[in-house]
């Protein structure tokens, strides 16, 4: 019997970074079916593909001026799936910031650094 493969969406609009982080988790786990999208406004309209968990950046529009930001698309996905387990990733250090996205649904708050993929990875593995 094959293990049932883990769907992950991850949303960044710097490719380098969802490329890094995808060849990370896929190097942890053989089962997991990794899909990486540029906007928040992509993968939303991809969440009928069920995904089991999504890493969510916060700022998603240095490459797409007009693209909503990671808290905007939290909030749509908890619309159209309020069980949907989003971990929230962003380069700012903020307690506020953090919280907000907390309030708003995200199961965590990962600041981007050295130990964030493996952070992430930890929190796929808890949450699945």
């Amino acid at each position: 019997m094959t293990q049932k493969q883990t769907k992950i969406f991850i949303v960044d609009d710097e490719p380098l970074l969802s490329e890094m982080l995808s060849d990370f988790l896929s190097g942890q786990e053989a089962n997991l079916e990794i899909s990486c999208f540029p906007t928040g406004e992509d993968c939303l309209a991809m969440l009928e593909a069920n995904p089991d968990i999504v890493v969510l950046d916060y700022y998603l529009n240095s490459r797409e001026k007009d693209a909503a930001n990671g808290l905007d698309i939290l909030r749509e996905m908890k619309k159209k799936n309020k069980a949907l387990p989003v971990i929230m990733l962003s380069s700012q250090e903020s307690y506020s910031t953090a919280g907000q996205t907390i309030m708003f649904g995200a199961i965590h708050y990962v600041i981007k650094g050295p130990d964030a993929f493996q952070e992430i990875y930890d929190l796929i593995k808890a949450n699945i």
